[in-house]
């Protein structure tokens, strides 16, 4: 089996670092870079990225504020966050938010980072086939539902008392089916912000 692209975005205000970027890893990978955030939304629009990295420190927003705004609409992204400073308070913002895969310092080594950006595409590819397993979960629910009160409806019809009681049974069968189809939603959608 062929292996994917594996498409990274590197966000940083510094053009040298992302021309080393670049140069680094280009042969492993689909780079892409941007040094402005909204650019980089942009981009996050129109392309399909496993990982995105970001430099903590930015004029206008640091990488925690821009990975807390792409997290809503690109959840399955895995994000590595990127500093030459040892700003803590920062990294413990992002790691409990939930919303940085890894913590890199700059000047990074080479070869940990492509372990870094590897690993994070592993956990990405993970997430997208979670949340589509979910989603077979959740329609096979709804099959289960609908089938329970397709028989109910049936027993009903015939009108006598085991027919009734049978519908009975269908229509706690078919609520029960609902409540966790319910559940597993909320559950499936608290996991989606957590990620």
């Amino acid at each position: 089996m062929e292996e994917d692209i594996i498409r990274v975005l590197y966000l940083d205000d510094e053009e040298p670092n992302l021309f080393s970027f670049k140069a680094a890893f280009r042969r492993d990978f689909e780079v892409h870079t941007c040094d402005e955030p909204h650019k980089a939304v942009r981009m996050l629009e129109d392309h399909e990225f496993h990982v995105v990295l970001s430099d903590q420190r930015m004029p206008r927003i640091s990488g925690v504020e821009f990975f807390e705004l792409i997290m809503p609409d690109h959840p399955d992204i895995s994000r590595v966050l990127v500093t030459g400073y040892a700003d803590t308070d920062a990294v413990v913002d992002a790691i409990n938010k939930g919303q940085v895969y890894r913590f890199v310092s700059k000047p990074w080594n080479e070869e940990e980072l492509r372990s870094v950006i590897k690993a994070a595409y592993a956990l990405n590819r993970a997430r997208v086939n979670s949340a589509r397993q979910g989603h077979q979960v959740l329609s096979a629910l709804d099959d289960f539902a609908a089938e329970a009160g397709r028989l109910q409806g049936m027993a009903q019809a015939t009108g006598d008392g085991l027919a009734h009681s049978l519908a009975s049974d269908l229509r706690q069968l078919e609520e029960g089916i609902r409540a966790e189809r319910t559940r597993y939603g909320k559950w499936m959608e608290a996991q989606k912000g957590q990620t």
